[in-house]
């Protein structure tokens, strides 16, 4: 017989019956199938989804069914016999004697812990406001109020533990609830968490039965908050039975802050960004608004009660606060420095950060006490593939993309695939950051890379990992430059301009430990610094570089590099670009590529700057190496230089139509190319003698180009609409175009001061300074020369036989000319001030 007692109940599964004390019970179907399972589980919960698929095996029944069920059983076996569990399911309470055992093996349910009868409330000592983090701290408690398990996610020295300080306080201001803080720093097994949870609570939990079991049982029907700080060493330990316990009570939640999530089902992720903080660009009034500088304040006015932020040092204290990334912690620690070192030299130091910022004393917790402890204890917790990522990621001087990462860390330990997974990793760590972009991109802030790089020094790696990335980056710029030809500018700009800090670190390594390298990146690197408006860059880069070439090179690395001389320096230095735009188009015909050799002409016939023999050579070989089916921003190239080829013969019909060509296929993929041959058009009108037309033209597309990126394009229309406003007699408008000019040129690019001095000249003699108009004209002359400019273009001989004719007429009326020695003409901007009457 497999009789099994259940407390006064006699129970036989194979007769179905149930009886007390020799009298059979009534009991319905369902009801007793429903006691069956709960048997089979007696003394552990026993799941509604469990029930419904045993009791109604193959059907779909509603979950309602289940407490009709459990009333008709507790009908009989009376009212306490089938305990609730809220939410979750049910558990029989019935002691169970199983057939065959003696009364001595009695099976029982597990001893239960005492349970809180008065919920006691522990947080630790509140350390003053909390700064900057009101949004944070509302989303959280929201969160909480609707999930039974948050992580706070985030890096070292972030916020996180006093965020969750705060929440803790206010949700034990708010709630009835037992609230109870635990710190898991010290803790190094996980078995060890409910002991320390229920110390927190004031609560006994027996010895002989596992922990998170009694603290389930404890904590069955009470409402209670615990925040357990510091999960991130015992995440995989703490996963199953933090799931366990808030799962199968009725009031528990838990609140974790960790550098990386528990990855399980049901946990919701709160990820806490760094504090705000100002850019550059910022005004100092609203700059003090910041979250990051109010911390800042606070704390350096606590380490010396005579600080105040004001005007006069909220720029030093906005470029310490982005020089470390908004981090909290770091913050603190370097306020707490400043009555010591004061502003300038804490923000001089902080390439010692880890140094710098240490707390005095003996701190408690030792990642809260300095930010090289903290990032210690970060390191530690990574296995050695993820310590070695972490390291090679700080070769990095920018954001990156997963592919350039996993370029760069992978090798014959580490294959793509795998560096693809250790970066992911490192993300959830909260060590590398995912930004929100698309395509995807990843970073290190500042102080995480100075730790990484910090390694890398240590172990000797910091040459091959910066030789890494350097040839990632070569590889991408490979990529993007033969898409730049074809690609939409928009989209091209968008995938590779995030990749320009990474750049520049690469070719500044490369131009001193590898010259293949360095003249690799800057041959690839110029359509990047030539679209994102960084020309003046590029160009003062080719001194980095140029040292680099010799004869080992392969020939069509050099011939690119000489490729982006020509481009970069094209319409500035001309003499450099031609000497480039030759050298380039010879050392792409020896390596057979049709196109770079026709791009490479295109740019020598543009910068012979008039149409004479060598132009006229130089654009001929183009027009038969020209292939309809190339990219329309080849194209383009090539019907630009062919227009200023016409306008300088003076074939003005000619030149437009070239131009007209060139802005329909510019508009296929390139903005900036079709703006540059809309200026174009605008400098032939003036040319032309339209200069109502041409001020038709330039003056709404300036206004509009001021609120763009392409200020080398606005540049050259300043300087056509100041001569046309000029010839047009719009003397004061004129001024105040060509003070525009000057001040963008002195900011951006002062090498395009030389392409207004002619205007500059006729400006002076138009407000009679004959004598500063000289001068103007013999600087004009000189920087033609020094540019390497043989002959003017038409309006800036027409500009120049004004200024002519007006000194004439000048001398006809009595004026003397002065002699001018060459050396005392005034240099570009001092001409250009000279004329428009500004201060020098």
């Amino acid at each position: 017989m497999d009789l099994i007692r259940l407390g006064h109940f006699e129970l036989e599964p194979t007769e179905r019956t149930l009886s007390r004390d020799g009298q059979p019970l009534e009991l319905g179907a369902r009801a007793f199938d429903l006691l069956l399972v709960l048997v089979e589980y007696h003394g552990r919960l026993a799941t509604k989804a469990t029930l419904l698929e045993r009791v109604w095996p193959h059907l779909v029944v509603d979950e309602n069914n289940l407490p009709a069920q459990v009333a008709s059983l507790r009908r009989v076996l009376g009212a306490g016999a089938v305990r609730t569990v809220p939410g979750f399911g049910y558990r029989l309470e019935l002691p169970v004697v199983l057939p065959g055992a003696t009364p001595a093996v009695v099976a029982q349910p597990v001893p239960e812990a005492p349970r809180l009868a008065v919920p006691r409330r522990f947080w630790p000592r509140r350390m003053g406001a909390l700064i900057g983090r009101d949004r944070e701290l509302d989303e959280l408690e929201a969160t909480l109020a609707s999930a039974t398990l948050v992580t706070v996610v985030g890096s070292a020295g972030v916020g996180k533990t006093r965020l969750a300080q705060e929440l803790l306080s206010r949700w034990a201001e708010k709630s009835a609830a037992a609230v109870a803080w635990v710190s898991l720093q010290s803790i190094d097994d996980a078995r060890r968490v409910p002991s320390a949870i229920a110390l927190a609570l004031g609560l006994a939990l027996p010895e002989n039965i596992d922990g998170f079991v009694a603290l389930r049982q404890a904590l069955e029907q009470v409402a209670v908050l615990l925040v357990l700080d510091g999960a991130e060493h015992l995440q995989a330990e703490l996963a199953t039975p933090l799931v366990e316990l808030v799962t199968q009570t009725a009031g528990v939640r838990a609140l974790l802050t960790s550098q990386a999530p528990l990855g399980i089902a049901g946990e919701v992720v709160y990820r806490l960004a760094v504090l705000t903080v100002p850019d550059a660009a910022t005004p100092r009034d609203e700059a003090r608004r910041y979250a990051a500088l109010e911390l800042f304040a606070l704390r350096a006015r606590a380490a010396d009660q005579r600080f105040e932020l004001n005007d006069a040092n909220s720029s030093l204290v906005s470029d310490i606060c982005r020089r470390l990334d908004g981090n909290a912690l770091a913050i603190e620690l370097a306020a707490a420095r400043v009555p010591a070192l004061g502003l300038a030299m804490v923000l001089e130091r902080l390439d010692d950060r880890f140094r710098l910022l240490k707390l005095s004393g003996t701190a408690a917790d030792a990642r809260h006490g300095a930010l090289h402890a903290a990032f210690d204890w970060s390191y530690k917790l990574l296995t050695a593939a993820e310590q070695r990522v972490l390291n090679q990621l700080g070769a990095f001087a920018g954001s990156f993309t997963l592919q350039a990462a996993a370029r760069s860390v992978s090798d014959g330990s580490i294959d793509t695939v795998e560096a693809i997974d250790l970066v992911t990793r490192l993300v959830d760590r909260s060590l590398v950051s995912a930004l929100p972009s698309d395509p995807p991109r990843y970073t290190l802030l500042e102080t995480a890379r100075y730790y990484a790089r910090a390694r890398l020094a240590e172990r000797g790696e910091l040459e091959s990992a910066n030789r890494n990335v350097a040839g990632a980056l070569l590889e991408l710029l490979d990529v993007a430059y033969h898409e730049y030809w074809s690609l939409d500018e928009t989209v091209w700009l968008h995938r590779y301009q995030p990749e320009l800090d990474n750049v520049r670190a690469a070719i500044d390594w490369a131009a001193t430990h590898d010259r293949l390298l360095a003249v690799s990146l800057y041959g690839s690197a110029w359509p990047l610094f030539l679209e994102s408006d960084l020309g003046a860059e590029g160009r003062n880069r080719f001194e980095q570089t140029v040292t680099q070439i010799d004869a080992s090179l392969p020939m069509a690395r050099v011939a690119r590099f000489w490729e982006a001389v020509a481009s970069l320096e094209s319409t500035r230095k001309y003499d450099r670009a031609r000497y480039a735009a030759e050298l380039a188009a010879a050392l792409h015909d020896n390596v057979g590529n049709g196109r770079a050799r026709y791009y490479s002409q295109v740019l020598l016939a543009l910068n012979w700057r008039g149409d004479d023999r060598a132009a006229r050579a130089a654009f001929e070989v183009a027009r038969q190496l020209e292939d309809p089916a190339w990219p329309a921003r080849l194209l383009a190239h090539g019907a630009l230089s062919e227009g200023a080829l016409l306008v300088s013969r003076g074939d003005f019909p000619a030149a437009r139509a070239s131009y007209q060509r060139a802005v329909r296929l510019a508009l296929t993929t390139s903005e900036r190319q079709a703006l540059a041959a809309t200026v174009s058009i605008a400098e032939l009108d003036v040319t032309c003698g339209d200069l109502v037309g041409a001020l038709q033209l330039g003056r709404p597309l300036a206004l509009s180009l001021r609120h763009s990126g392409r200020h080398e394009t606005r540049l050259e229309l300043l300087a056509i609409n100041f001569a046309a406003l000029l010839l047009a007699g719009e003397i004061a408008e004129a001024r105040a175009t060509g003070a525009e000019f000057h001040e963008l040129a002195m900011r951006l690019d002062a090498d395009r001061l030389h392409s207004a001095l002619d205007a500059m000249a006729y400006l002076a003699c138009l407000d009679h300074q004959y004598t500063s108009a000289v001068r103007i004209a013999a600087c004009a002359d000189a920087a033609h020369a020094a540019h390497g400019q043989l002959r003017r273009q038409p309006l800036e001989e027409r500009m120049r036989a004004l200024v002519q004719a007006r000194l004439d007429n000048a001398s006809a009326d009595g004026w003397q000319q002065p002699a001018l020695d060459v050396r005392d003409a005034p240099d570009e901007a001092a001409a250009c001030a000279l004329a428009l009457g500004l201060s020098q």
